[in-house]
């Protein structure tokens, strides 16, 4: 399969990666703001450009370069059937399971076999077993619902800062969360890539979620459980050339460039940049409640903002939130719409920074 630039001009940002142990917290939605305004239409791609010529779009700045990572690197150009139990494919570059022995959110069960590689593109499956049923946390107490088995994948070697991750998806047309991104492995500093909703369906006021995308991040503490993540108007936009987030393919990026400062890249433009600790008038910053403390957090004082080594991780979810306001697949759209229910990666690659000489 070729690997082609996908054009666009876009803003993006997504709902965040965690839930139950990674997150808990509901969406804030902004009520009658005006949608931020569009770029200009996409362009024809280039045939010429690889998945690994594509040019990286951020600044390496004076004196540096990108190198490509072939070792963490994929364009999934191979066959992986699925494997009941814990494996790892892809060159030995990917395990079929989160980082932990976590099951996943919600009503959510990650399984083994839910993970596969074929026609170019890692997929991520969807599949329910008559009468599993999976309790999680609601907001006024314990839930039971049905469960759906998904998918999870996750790097055997870890990324740091300053790099530059970027990966082709076609999120999934379900009631559910299409994902990548990265976790420390202590669970307590995240940057999410990519985490929308893409049902093309209005069922319990999905479509405002399937109509915007969020870029986010985390950081925790663990115990007490503590979780900041920006919550202001800029992490949810509705996107031109996207009616809805499962619409078309979207290359999508970040730029960890150091603890304190991350830009966001969709189909190759600039769309979002962190790059403060703390609120700066409408915009959220990356820490500012000091759970990165260094030294008894939460405390300002001492801040070290998103600095550890991580996991990059690619999964589906249906998160408690949703699950709680009755958004996720039923029986008959997983059975009739298998493709629909299948997150899809073309290709995920990662660049270092290095001396130019």
């Amino acid at each position: 399969m070729r690997k082609l630039l996908v054009c666009l001009t876009l803003l993006v940002t997504i709902y965040s990666c965690s839930q139950d142990s990674e997150k808990e917290n509901d969406p804030i939605v902004p009520d009658g703001k005006e949608d931020p305004k569009d770029p200009d239409p996409k362009e024809e791609p280039d045939p010429e450009l690889t998945w690994k010529t594509i040019p990286v779009p951020a600044e390496a700045g004076t004196g540096k370069k990108w190198e490509f990572q072939e070792d963490i690197s994929d364009d999934f150009e191979y066959e992986f059937a699925g494997e009941n139990s814990l494996s790892e494919f892809g060159s030995g570059k990917w395990t079929n399971f989160y980082h932990n022995t976590w099951t996943g959110p919600g009503p959510t069960i990650w399984r083994h076999e839910n993970v596969t590689v074929s026609d170019g593109n890692l997929r991520v499956l969807t599949t329910r077993e008559d009468g599993e049923t999976k309790s999680y946390g609601g907001s006024n107490g314990t839930l039971t619902d049905k469960a759906t088995r998904l998918g999870c994948v996750t790097s055997t070697k870890r990324v740091i800062y300053p790099v530059f991750v970027e990966a082709r998806v076609k999120v999934a047309n379900a009631f559910f969360a299409s994902d990548i991104w990265m976790l420390s492995p202590d669970d307590t500093q995240e940057i999410d890539i990519l985490e929308t909703y893409g049902a093309q369906n209005s069922r319990n006021e999905q479509q405002w979620f399937s109509e915007r995308f969020h870029i986010s991040h985390h950081v925790f503490i663990r115990e007490p459980f503590l979780d900041y993540q920006p919550k202001d108007e800029s992490t949810w936009q509705k996107i031109d050339g996207y009616p809805y987030t499962s619409s078309d393919w979207v290359r999508i990026g970040v730029y960890w460039k150091s603890p304190t400062d991350l830009e966001y890249y969709l189909n190759g433009d600039l769309i979002k940049v962190m790059d403060n600790l703390d609120n700066v008038g409408s915009k959220d910053g990356i820490d500012p409640l000091g759970y990165t403390s260094a030294s008894a957090p939460p405390n300002t004082s001492d801040r070290t903002g998103l600095s550890k080594e991580m996991d990059i991780i690619i999964n589906t979810e249906v998160q408690n939130w949703n699950a709680e306001a009755g958004r996720m697949p039923t029986d008959e759209e997983i059975a009739n719409s298998p493709e629909d229910h299948t997150l899809k990666v073309d290709w995920i690659r990662i660049f270092k920074l290095v001396d130019e000489n």
